[in-house]
């Protein structure tokens, strides 16, 4: 996926808004895929990159966990964790999929993060829990190849 076209997606957001990819163009997006809340691993990732969230914004990038959760859900737990971004509902794991983050036997997202740049484009995927500090190198990089006009 990487350096491909980033797929549109709409979804709920624990802010209550719906988060259009379209509607962040201009801004770098972050997709956090998860498979659930609460869980010792994921509550790890999600907290690991809302510590950092402040270097992201500083680059102008808009960081999103994604699962499976109602909206609801994932409120109560972005409100516990205190998380510093709202996360995305996927309830029927569409978007999951066409990011390639979606475990159908499993019926939750995979382990996935994905950084979209300001133009649409992939510039950043990889499975697992990679650490913030490699997620923002390669904003880093995207950014430097972009010129200051197309942002």
């Amino acid at each position: 996926m990487l350096n491909q076209p980033a797929p549109e997606f709409t979804l709920e957001a624990t802010t209550g808004q719906n988060i259009c990819l379209k509607d962040l163009h201009g801004a770098f997006v972050v997709l956090i895929f998860y498979p659930a809340n609460d869980t010792p691993i994921c509550n790890k990732q999600l907290d690991d990159i809302s510590f950092t969230n402040k270097d992201f914004l500083a680059l102008n990038a808009r960081v999103f966990g994604v699962n499976t959760a109602s909206a609801n859900e994932s409120r109560s737990f972005c409100t516990r964790r205190k998380l510093e971004f709202p996360i995305l509902s996927d309830p029927d794991g569409v978007t999951a999929k066409s990011y390639k983050a979606y475990m159908k036997w499993f019926t939750r997202n995979k382990r996935v993060v994905v950084a979209i740049d300001p133009k649409g484009m992939i510039c950043f995927y990889e499975k697992g829990k990679p650490a913030p500090e490699k997620i923002l190198e390669a904003i880093k990089e995207a950014s430097a190849k972009l010129s200051p006009s197309s942002v």
